[in-house]
């Protein structure tokens, strides 16, 4: 039987692990590169709604997996040139952003569970998060208000951020909502190595005088050269405040997931455009990421968030050694490279611990697919 990880808080409020600040390894869609400047708090009138009816739309169903995240390390395997890992200790984790912010708030989380796919292949560890028959529920029972509110997000940028450093926004066109920029990090969480890909909302420009970016026939590495030194922002809409339960409410909830997706991606700024229930931003709002902790520290801790995701990290490498022993023997701990394709699937509810409830079939819903299992491993130097 595989152990189970308890999320309480309570067990995870020793001192901050250790993390190392996230570094670029590439990017991914650079033609969507933004640039943001002139930001600060002030007083604005801008319509969300502009232009709604010719936006295009991202589906809400779309089931990302990792498919860019294998292209890109499929992509640039011999550039990145990762050691061949036999043991565990260290194996690689390769997940998204926005998993490993879901996972590092489930101490606070009691109503949202989550299921997650892990897959070791070839020495590393694959974490895909997958529907819940809640989120499966909630994206077909969307109201068209929040279909909206989610279109104003990306309005949102569109006011804020421009293709060129020195251009202005333009929000007189339509929204693609399609169009994305991605950073591939590498970190280390005190003894586990972690690659993801997290979306960028621009790069700040009032801080130092930006160039525009190198061509993409410079090179990837003058570009990720480039894409390292740049002041990264993020860019967030949110209802005005106007009554005290509304002010505990975003200190509650929302201040620690932006503190988490910003301190994942090595982002100090984080904009804040204040907004009416017309869809109309009145004023801006910057927030520095040690103010979010300061303004919220009755409500949550981030040494819970990361003492807890480098427990979990730990725990999935625990339930991995268990299934290796079980179906390989001991002597498969210390021979990852020639083990088959091994697949758990993990779930949390609130008010119970992390099990790992079964396999996962990848063949019937590949995360791992065909193209990337075939052929990752053959284009690297030996």
């Amino acid at each position: 039987m595989q152990p189970e990880l308890y999320t309480h808080v309570n067990n995870y409020t020793k001192a901050f692990p250790r993390f190392s600040r996230p570094q670029v390894l590439g990017y991914i869609g650079l033609e969507n590169l933004k640039f943001a400047r002139q930001l600060q708090s002030k007083r604005v009138h801008f319509d969300l709604n502009l232009h709604i009816d010719k936006c295009i739309h991202r589906p809400p169903d779309l089931d990302v997996k990792l498919t860019e995240l294998l292209r890109f390390l499929l992509e640039n395997e011999k550039r990145l040139n990762f050691c061949l890992e036999t043991n565990l200790d260290n194996s690689k984790f390769f997940c998204y952003r926005g998993l490993m912010t879901c996972l590092a708030l489930t101490p606070y989380e009691n109503k949202d569970p989550w299921k997650i796919v892990v897959i070791l292949f070839k020495g590393n560890i694959y974490l895909c998060a997958r529907d819940t028959e809640e989120s499966i529920r909630r994206k077909k029972n969307m109201t068209e208000h929040e279909k909206k509110c989610s279109s104003w997000g990306y309005k949102f940028e569109q006011f804020v951020l421009s293709d060129k450093p020195h251009l202005e926004p333009n929000p007189n066109i339509p929204v693609d909502e399609n169009e994305e920029f991605s950073l591939v990090f590498t970190t280390k969480l005190n003894i586990h190595t972690i690659v993801y890909g997290a979306e960028m909302d621009g790069i700040h420009c009032d801080l130092t005088s930006v160039p525009t970016p190198p061509e993409p026939e410079a090179g990837p590495e003058a570009v990720v050269q480039y894409l390292s030194n740049a002041h990264f922002v993020e860019l967030k809409t949110s209802r005005h405040i106007e009554f005290p339960r509304q002010e505990t409410s975003f200190r509650r909830f929302k201040t620690k997931k932006w503190w988490c997706q910003s301190f994942l991606a090595g982002i100090d700024t984080i904009l804040c455009g204040y907004r009416n229930d017309e869809g109309i931003v009145e004023e801006l709002k910057t927030f520095q990421l040690r103010d979010l902790v300061k303004m919220s520290e009755r409500f949550w801790n981030p040494n819970v968030c990361f003492n807890f995701l480098d427990d979990f990290f730990t725990y999935v490498k625990r339930c991995l050694a268990r299934e290796i022993k079980h179906k390989c023997g001991e002597q498969g701990l210390n021979n990852l490279q020639t083990l088959p394709m091994i697949s758990l699937l993990l779930e949390w509810s609130p008010g119970n611990p992390v099990r790992v409830t079964g396999a996962y079939n990848n063949d019937d819903d590949p995360i791992l697919p065909n193209w990337f299992c075939d052929d990752y491993g053959k284009n690297r130097d030996i």
